[in-house]
């Protein structure tokens, strides 16, 4: 039951029925304590999660004795921001597998530890005792996208399929469009989104019409927009979005035409839409 909880991400459900579970004499099982940490690390719980690696430690439990546990602490000390920790539980684990490297990259990058997280990615690549993955990659290219290193992030999004035979997904293209975008590449970001094998969705959308905004590049704005409102009709969001571009440019003709626009057709906002240019 408590797996079921922490795999349907149902993590405060977990956490109780885990101190019920302790609370009532009944030890846990490793996977308990992997799914339990899951857990902490999605709800931030960072205290709860130290408490369970003191029961793993009090217990004898080492990380020797389980990959899957070992894998769990990494991830829920980088989740929470604790890298430090995370690292050195990483480095003490005499076996690591894809996942294991994924939460040490992942955490670092995240977290602003860009340059570790590359270092990390190249000493995974250079031992060759595990394969990147998807995941992997979804990290590093994020990483690259926090600190603004275009020329990295397109050399490993390259390399993905041609070094590793990983087509990428809609995930990957996503990271490369936002680090296109902040870096000034708008053309090139625009050119991306439309050379992918799939129909663009609303996230990648919403990515560039940031970074058109950023730009103040109204003509790839109004093609971005369209492009949403072709998925999402009422979307009111992308209209205002536009809007302000038009009224940051003088184009006040065009915020007219468009707040006209707007009031015949009466959008409705969709809830919890929003563009935030970061």
């Amino acid at each position: 039951m408590i797996c079921g909880y922490a795999q349907n991400l149902r993590s405060n459900e977990a956490l109780k029925l885990f101190s019920e579970m302790v609370g009532a004499g009944f030890e846990p099982g490793g996977a308990t304590l992997a799914s339990v940490l899951s857990a902490c690390a999605r709800s931030g719980y960072l205290e709860f999660g130290e408490r369970i690696h003191g029961f793993v430690k009090a217990k004898g439990v080492g990380l020797g004795d389980g990959v899957i546990l070992g894998t769990a602490l990494v991830y829920m000390y980088a989740k929470n921001g604790e890298i430090a920790k995370a690292r050195r539980l990483f480095d003490e684990m005499p076996e690591r597998n894809v996942a294991t490297w994924n939460a040490m990259i992942c955490g670092l990058g995240a977290h602003g530890h860009v340059e570790d997280a590359l270092d990390l990615f190249e000493k995974m690549k250079r031992e060759q005792v595990v394969c990147p993955n998807g995941v992997t990659f979804v990290g590093v290219l994020s990483a690259c996208c926090h600190a603004g290193l275009i020329d990295v992030g397109r050399e490993i999004f390259r390399s993905m399929k041609l070094v590793y035979g990983i087509e990428p997904r809609i995930e990957h293209y996503g990271c490369l469009v936002d680090l296109l975008g902040r870096g000034g590449r708008l053309l090139e970001a625009e050119e991306l989104v439309n050379g992918m094998p799939w129909k663009a969705d609303v996230v990648i959308l919403g990515a560039l019409l940031a970074a058109s905004k950023s730009s103040g590049n109204t003509e790839v704005a109004v093609r971005v927009v369209k492009e949403i409102l072709a998925l999402e009709p009422q979307n009111h969001g992308v209209h205002v979005a536009l809007s302000n571009m038009y009224a940051e440019s003088g184009q006040w003709q065009e915020v007219l035409r468009l707040r006209k626009t707007m009031k015949e057709e009466k959008l409705k906002k969709v809830p919890g839409w929003s563009l935030v240019a970061t």
